[in-house]
């Protein structure tokens, strides 16, 4: 109870959905989350994960956690997934597959109970890991290396991508603990054997290497590792603090694509705050976790980088941009299927003498399309030769791509783009209107329009071609 009330775990008259494995943890937690919940009017709901990797064993885990709730008026739900199967589909561990369908079978029995009413925040969702898992989970962070925030372990609170509350009652009570709880009380626990075999790391330092440890160098590791993690908690939370704070003081834009940050404040910031920073924006944008020690530093290549633009990707699809001092946190979709989203606008092409197309001018063919090019028919004719309208399409920039900026004069598209100073994601996706390599009109999505120079019509224009464009954007 102390460790629930020092941290502020459950309150009064809150929904406790319980992942109860039926292992020792799982059914010390059941039984004093029950007794404490008579007067704190807690409503306990189990859920119960087979995750079909011990056959036999399993079935005898479920059957035993649903008559535990029954004998306890408690309500179970079982979920049932083949995790040998997800691990293989999603190239995953075992365990790693495991966590997810445990995690993801909570956070649907969550959702379960707020579509009947109940407030999300009188929600939460607890686990049973204790000291024994904290001291094995910050001893194999620091053996791969993590920083601060992997050294701090699991958090006593702790909110899933959903914002489900997710909370650990029994981090501060060792695993000797538990089970003379579980043995005073007669609550006869399953035990998972495969606990006691070296088959997974996790397994190997709790039989191996922390017994080594605590023979031959320290035999308090546990509780140093433990206190080790709450000191550098206490760092990654004043860290985190600023950083939070800091993040608010420079975002220049947001949306669901993209978090534009102020790059002169983003610089100036200490390195350890600059990279919480970037962690934040990336989590705003769904990116929460795969971002290793050699993405961040790339990441700050290009934030000091020297040039107007420079660029990183980053797993998932998501890259870091330097835009004109500015650093954008952005998310890519497929750019093929962003450009099906935009749909390519529709051309309507006519020719025209010119008497008769100042006769139309101002008349319905341009009222009812969004943009209209005109040009000299005969001075297109002289350069792409006959039938060339036939070759006019709508189109996304290419290499080679030119557009005429005064008479006889072209400028790459690339270029007039950096001109503009366009960001470098959404250059591909501004639609033209293109004769080959020659762009006869920029059309203005997300930016500025452009006519060709060429074939401007003059005093001696004879006939013009006159191109619709109808955009479906």
């Amino acid at each position: 109870m102390k460790t629930i009330e020092e941290h502020d775990l459950i309150r009064p008259g809150q929904h406790i959905v319980l992942g109860l494995s039926g292992g020792p943890d799982s059914v010390c937690l059941f039984h004093v989350l029950l007794k404490l919940g008579e007067e704190r009017n807690w409503t306990v709901h189990a859920v119960h994960v087979n995750h079909m990797l011990r056959p036999g064993a399993a079935e005898k885990d479920q059957n035993y956690t649903r008559e535990l709730c029954r004998r306890n008026g408690v309500s179970c739900r079982t979920f049932v997934f083949d995790c040998g199967a997800v691990a293989k589909a999603e190239k995953l561990t075992s365990e790693e597959a495991g966590r997810r369908v445990r995690y993801q079978a909570f956070a649907d029995v969550a959702a379960e109970l707020r579509k009947q009413g109940v407030a999300a925040e009188d929600i939460c969702i607890a686990v049973a890991h204790n000291a024994d898992d904290q001291a094995e989970t910050i001893l194999f962070r620091l053996l791969r290396g993590a920083g601060l925030d992997g050294l701090s372990g699991m958090r006593y609170l702790r909110s899933d991508e959903e914002g489900n509350r997710i909370v650990r009652p029994l981090l501060d009570v060792y695993k000797e603990q538990i089970l003379e709880y579980c043995r005073t009380r007669c609550l006869s626990p399953c035990l998972d054997h495969t606990n006691d075999e070296p088959i997974y790391t996790r397994n190997r330092l709790r039989l191996s290497l922390i017994p080594q440890l605590e023979k031959e160098y320290n035999p308090a590791i546990r509780d140093t590792l433990i206190r080790m993690g709450k000191s550098a908690a206490q760092d990654s939370d004043c860290l985190r603090k600023q950083a939070e704070e800091a993040f608010r003081s420079m975002v220049l834009s947001q949306d669901e694509t993209g978090v534009v940050l102020q790059g002169e404040v983003l610089r100036s910031c200490h390195k350890a705050v600059r990279t919480r920073v970037l962690i934040r924006a990336f989590a705003d944008l769904g990116l929460s976790s795969d971002l290793t020690f050699v993405h961040l530093e790339n990441c700050e290549t290009v934030i000091f980088h020297q040039g107007a633009s420079a660029a990183c990707d980053l797993p998932k699809g998501f890259y870091l941009e330097r835009i004109y001092g500015d650093v954008k946190a952005g998310k890519r979709e497929p750019l093929t299927e962003f450009r099906k989203q935009l749909r390519l606008p529709s051309l309507k092409v006519g020719v025209f003498e010119i008497d008769e197309y100042r006769r139309k001018k101002d008349s319905c063919m341009e009222r009812h399309s969004e943009d209209c090019c005109v040009f000299d028919y005969e001075a297109m004719e002289r350069r792409f030769g006959e039938g060339f309208e036939n070759h006019i399409a709508a189109g996304y920039r290419r290499s080679g791509d030119v557009i005429a900026i005064d008479s006889g004069h072209f400028k790459k598209i690339q270029d007039l783009f950096v001109d503009q100073k366009i960001p470098k994601e959404q250059r591909d996706l501004i639609p033209m209107v293109k004769i080959g390599r020659e762009v006869l009109r920029v059309i203005p999505w997300n930016c500025r329009g452009r006519y060709s120079a060429e074939y401007k019509v003059g005093k001696t224009t004879k006939k013009v071609i006159c191109i619709e464009i109808i955009c479906e954007i």
